[in-house]
């Protein structure tokens, strides 16, 4: 086969990668807008074990609909993975009980970052240059979404960069070590774990209760934390999904940004939903977001060798 072949061949995986990203960011954005009503019900902890017991059985649907295998092909590395993301998505949680929405948000999203240092030190890929300004483009794009204060920024301010780090790593490993398994083992396994962990902390909180979101403890599920839970479940379910997808055959570096759309979406689901405006730097950001991931995707034409996914680990 042609260089150009490749080269297209790859680049048509990275687009089709980049809208998976945006049709997930899309998904996850706005069932997050919901979160404050499920807060007013319960604590993190127990709606983290109630989304995980409603996504258990879709998952055993979409497999049987679909003839898709939940059985994991190498159980250690799947495992592996799933608690990498799953230690980030859970440090960028606890972030939230300390911290504003905006600096957690603006350390989570320093994941893309993270996975083009990881991409060139760890596991030795050529990003080039282009490709690295697109990165930061894409992270200066989100501070200026999300208008971080700097005069509250303290240590605590760290944490959230912890969790962009474990995310990003996560997302990295899904090419190095999961891209033989399905998009549902992958979903599952980060549902699986983040549910396994909850219900430790529930425990901790129930035997030490606090009065804020993350240290409630346990209450009796009342209907209306049921059906949000429930509506959470089945978005994020889809997502989780689709954005493992996206991960395996697309290029971790070109994924990442993409996923700064979240931030896009969740200030249009603002707008719609609860009236919010948005100021013209946030306007601006949204267009720099934009411009970054275009600038990512189109890069790697000329070197086809920067937009591989990683390689799989055969061993």
């Amino acid at each position: 086969m042609e260089w150009h072949d490749l080269a297209f061949m790859q680049s048509g995986h990275n687009m089709a990668a980049a809208g998976l990203a945006l049709a997930a960011s899309a998904i996850l954005s706005f069932i997050d807008n919901f979160v404050a009503a499920v807060g007013q019900e319960a604590g993190l902890w127990q709606f983290h074990v109630f989304r995980t017991l409603f996504a258990i059985p879709m998952f055993l649907a979409i497999a049987l609909a679909t003839r898709t295998r939940l059985r994991p092909l190498g159980l250690k590395k799947l495992a592996g993975r799933s608690l990498v993301v799953s230690a980030g998505l859970l440090i960028y949680f606890a972030a939230l009980g300390t911290l504003p929405v905006a600096q957690a948000g603006a350390g989570l999203f320093s994941a893309p970052l993270w996975v083009a240092i990881l991409s060139v030190v760890i596991f030795g890929h050529r990003l080039g240059f282009t490709r690295w300004i697109a990165v930061f483009v894409g992270f200066a794009g989100a501070l200026m979404l999300l208008q971080p204060d700097p005069n509250t920024l303290t240590v605590m301010s760290l944490l959230p960069l912890a969790a962009g780090l474990f995310y990003g790593l996560g997302m990295m490993l899904t090419g190095i070590w999961c891209v033989q398994e399905s998009p549902l083992s992958l979903a599952l396994g980060v549902f699986l774990t983040i549910g396994i962990a909850s219900l430790v902390m529930l425990s901790v909180t129930t035997a030490l209760p606090g009065d804020t979101f993350l240290t409630a403890p346990w209450v009796t599920p009342t209907p209306r934390f049921l059906w949000l839970t429930l509506v959470q479940a089945i978005g994020a379910v889809i997502a989780v999904t689709l954005i493992a997808q996206a991960y395996r055959t697309g290029a971790p570096a070109v994924v990442a940004v993409f996923e700064y759309s979240f931030l896009i979406f969740a200030s249009l689901w603002s707008i719609l939903l609860w009236g919010i405006p948005t100021n013209a730097l946030a306007i601006a950001g949204i267009a720099v977001i934009l411009s970054a991931g275009s600038l990512m995707t189109f890069a790697g034409r000329k070197r086809p060798d920067a937009l591989t996914p990683a390689t799989p680990d055969k061993t």
